[in-house]
C-alpha cells in the first residue's frame, strides 16, 4: 500500500514538517535583527529632520501641552499620545521611544510572520520575515536617517503598520469564522487606522472591501451581520479623541482635530504643490518613471519565466547527471544576474507591477471559483496582496525600498519574496526535485540583492561617529569633516539648556531637535516653516502669531531646502521671506558659525536677539 503524500495544498495551511526546524528558523531571524540592531545601534535619526520633530511633540504635549492647538501635526493624534504616555511613565528621552519602537517592530514581524505562514508556510515565512529585517528593518540607504523602524520618520508609520497587518489577521479569520467579535475588532482596528495616516485609513478600507467580498461569496447573510459591529467599532477610536480635545476646545474644533489624519486631506491641497511631494509619488517626470517602472516590471517577469522554464526543462531531463549539470548551470546563471546583473537599490521599480498582476491572477480566481470554494483562494494571500498594492500607491510611480519604502514598499518586498519561495516553486514544478531546484533558484536570486543593500546600508552607517545629546538622548551621526550639521545641533542644544527656564526659541527654517535638546519651547504651534507649511497665506498667519507670541530667540539653521524648490531660505514669500523680513526688523544677530544660514549648501548658524528688553 502505497504511503500518502503530505498535503500540499496551494491554500498555505499546512502544519511545519519539522517543528524544531521552524524554531530554529525563528531563533535566526532573532539573531538577524540583533546583528542589524547593532550595526545600527544610536545611529538611527538624522540630526535635524524629522525625528526630532517626534522628540519634541511627546515632550511638548508630557509637559502640558494639547495637540493642535500648542504643537500642530498633519497626521492622525493616536501616535502622539501613546508617545506622551511613555515620557509621563518613563520620562523624556530619545532611547524611551526607541524601546517602544523596537516592541512595536517584534509585534509587526510576529504578526507578518504569522500571516506568512499561514500563506505560503513555513519557509516562505522565514524567508519573507529575513527580508523585512535586513531591508526595511534598520537601514540606511539615502544620506538621511529616519527612514526605519527605531526612529521612524512619522511614528504614525510604524504603528500604522502593526494596526493593519493586525488588522488583515483579525479579517482572515472572521473570513473562515464570521463571529460578532472579531468583527468589531475589525471595525475597531480600522477605526484606529482613522487617527494614524491617510494612506493607512486606505489600506484598512480596501481590507475591509475585499474580506466583505470572500465572505459574501461564501455565506451573504453572515457577510452583511458584521457591518453593524465594523461600524461600532471604527468610530469608537475617533469619539474617544473627540471628548479628548473636547476638554480644552470647542466641539467643532473636537471633531477637526480627532479626524485630522483625513480631514487634512480633504481640507488642503498645499502640500500636494510641493515639488517634493511630486517626487514621491513619481508625477515630476510621470511619463520617464512609468517606462521605467514598466521596464523593471517586465525584466522581472522574464527572469522569473526563465526561472520556471529551466526548472522544468531540468525535471524533463533523464539522468542524475544531466540533470545536475542543467540546474547547476541554472543556479550558476541566476546567481550571475543576481551578482553582476541587476542594480537591487532599485529593485523597488519592479513592485507595483509584479503585485498588480498577482492581485488580477488573484481576482480572476475568486470569480471563476464556486461561492464557498475556499480551495481555489488563499485568503491571507488575498489580504496581503490588497495591502502590498494600497501601501505602494502612495509611491506610484517611484517605487523604491529606500526613503518611505521603508513602511510603504516592505510589504510588497516581502509578499513578493514569499511567492517566489513558497508559491511558484508548487506551481511549476511537478516533482519534489523540480521543487526543491525552484526554491534554490529564489534564495540564489534574492541572498545577493539582500547583500547588496545591507552592505549599502552598512557603509553609510559606519561613517556616523559624532555623538550627539546625552544619556538616553545620545545618537550618532556624521561628523564636522563630513557635514557640520550634528556638530552645530549638538552645541545649540547645549547652549539652549543655558538661557533662562522658561525662554523660549524659534529655529528656522526647522529646529524641534534643538528645542528638545535644549528643552524650550517652540512660541508657536507650527514646527516647519517652509513648503507646504508656509504656502496659500500660511507664512503670514505664522508671523502674525510670532508677533502676539515673541520668541526669546532666534536661531538660524542652515538646511537644504532644494528638494522643496526653495534655493535660499526667504527668497521669496512662501519661502520664508515674511518670516525672516519680521526677524530683522525685530532681533540683531548675537552670534554667528560658519556660513550663511540662510543657504542650505553652506552649512552654519546665526542665534539673533530681542533688540530691546521686552
Amino acid at each position: 500500500m502505497a504511503r500518502p503524500r503530505p498535503t500540499t495544498s496551494l491554500d498555505g495551511d499546512r502544519k511545519p514538517s519539522s517543528r524544531t526546524w521552524e524554531l530554529a528558523g525563528i531563533a535566526g531571524l532573532v539573531l538577524l535583527a540583533a546583528y542589524f540592531l547593532g550595526v545600527s545601534w544610536r545611529k538611527w535619526p538624522d540630526p535635524l529632520t524629522d525625528f526630532g520633530r517626534e522628540l519634541y511633540m511627546a515632550w511638548r504635549l508630557s509637559e502640558g501641552g494639547v495637540l493642535y492647538r500648542d504643537v500642530d501635526e498633519y497626521y492622525g493624534p493616536l501616535s502622539q499620545y501613546l508617545n506622551v504616555a511613555l515620557f509621563e511613565c518613563f520620562g523624556p528621552g530619545l532611547m524611551v521611544l526607541v524601546t517602544a519602537n523596537l516592541v512595536v517592530f517584534a509585534a509587526i514581524a510576529g504578526v507578518l510572520y504569522a500571516l506568512l505562514r499561514h500563506a505560503f508556510g513555513v519557509g516562505a515565512a522565514l524567508a519573507g520575515s529575513a527580508v523585512f529585517v535586513a531591508v526595511f528593518g534598520f537601514s540606511q540607504l539615502v544620506g538621511i536617517g529616519n527612514y526605519n523602524y527605531a526612529t521612524p520618520y512619522v511614528h504614525s508609520a510604524t504603528h500604522g503598520m502593526l494596526v493593519i497587518l493586525w488588522l488583515a489577521f483579525v479579517l482572515e479569520r472572521w473570513v473562515r469564522e464570521p463571529r460578532a467579535g472579531s468583527a468589531f475588532v475589525a471595525g475597531l482596528l480600522f477605526g484606529c487606522t482613522a487617527i494614524l495616516k491617510p494612506e493607512f485609513m486606505l489600506a484598512g478600507c480596501a481590507l475591509m472591501l475585499a474580506a466583505l467580498a470572500l465572505r459574501l461569496r461564501r455565506d451573504r447573510r453572515s457577510g452583511l451581520r458584521a457591518l453593524p459591529f465594523w461600524a461600532l467599532g471604527a468610530v469608537l477610536p475617533t469619539l474617544g479623541f473627540v471628548l479628548h480635545f473636547a476638554r480644552c476646545m470647542p466641539w467643532s474644533d473636537a471633531v477637526l482635530s480627532a479626524g485630522k489624519a483625513w480631514s487634512s486631506v480633504l481640507t488642503t491641497m498645499r502640500f500636494s504643490k510641493d515639488p517634493s511631494q511630486l517626487q514621491f509619488l513619481g508625477f515630476d517626470h510621470p511619463g520617464a518613471n512609468l517606462a521605467s517602472h514598466g521596464f523593471a516590471a517586465g525584466a522581472a517577469f522574464l527572469l522569473i519565466a526563465g526561472l520556471a522554464v529551466g526548472v522544468q526543462w531540468a525535471e524533463r531531463v533523464r539522468g542524475a547527471a544531466p540533470r545536475m549539470l542543467l540546474a547547476s548551470a541554472l543556479v550558476g546563471g541566476i546567481a550571475w544576474l543576481a551578482i553582476a546583473g541587476i542594480e537591487w537599490i532599485q529593485v523597488g521599480r519592479s513592485f507595483l507591477g509584479l503585485t498588480l498582476a498577482y492581485a488580477v491572477f488573484t481576482t480572476v480566481s475568486v470569480v471563476r471559483s464556486k461561492p464557498g470554494d475556499e480551495g481555489r483562494v488563499s485568503v491571507p494571500r488575498a489580504l496581503l496582496c490588497v495591502l502590498a498594492v494600497t501601501l505602494l500607491a502612495r509611491m506610484l510611480l517611484n517605487g523604491r525600498v529606500y526613503h518611505f519604502g521603508f513602511y510603504q514598499a516592505a510589504l510588497a518586498g516581502v509578499f513578493l519574496t514569499a511567492v517566489l519561495v513558497g508559491e511558484l516553486p508548487r506551481r511549476v514544478a511537478s516533482s519534489a526535485f523540480g521543487r526543491q531546484l525552484a526554491i534554490v533558484c529564489g534564495l540564489t536570486l534574492l541572498v545577493p540583492g539582500v547583500v547588496r543593500i545591507a552592505q549599502r546600508s552598512e557603509g553609510i552607517l559606519r561613517l556616523k561617529t559624532q555623538a550627539v545629546g546625552d544619556g538616553v538622548d545620545r545618537f550618532y551621526a556624521y561628523p564636522p569633516n563630513m557635514d557640520p550639521t550634528a556638530e552645530m545641533v549638538r552645541e545649540l542644544g547645549a547652549w539652549l539648556r543655558t538661557t533662562p527656564s522658561g525662554n523660549t526659541a524659534l529655529v528656522l527654517p526647522s529646529g524641534p531637535m534643538v528645542n528638545y535638546l535644549g528643552r524650550r519651547f517652540i512660541p508657536v504651534p507650527e514646527t516647519l516653516y517652509f513648503a507646504g507649511h508656509t504656502a496659500d497665506g500660511q507664512e503670514a498667519r505664522i508671523v502674525e502669531t510670532l508677533k502676539q507670541h515673541p520668541p526669546d530667540w532666534v536661531v538660524f539653521l542652515s538646511l537644504d531646502l532644494r528638494e522643496f524648490g526653495i534655493q535660499r531660505y526667504g527668497e521669496a514669500p512662501g519661502k520664508g521671506k515674511l518670516i525672516v523680513d519680521w526677524v530683522h526688523e525685530n532681533y540683531v544677530s548675537a552670534r554667528t558659525m560658519g556660513g550663511d544660514p540662510l543657504d542650505g549648501r553652506r552649512r552654519g548658524f546665526a542665534i539673533w536677539q530681542p533688540r530691546t528688553e521686552r
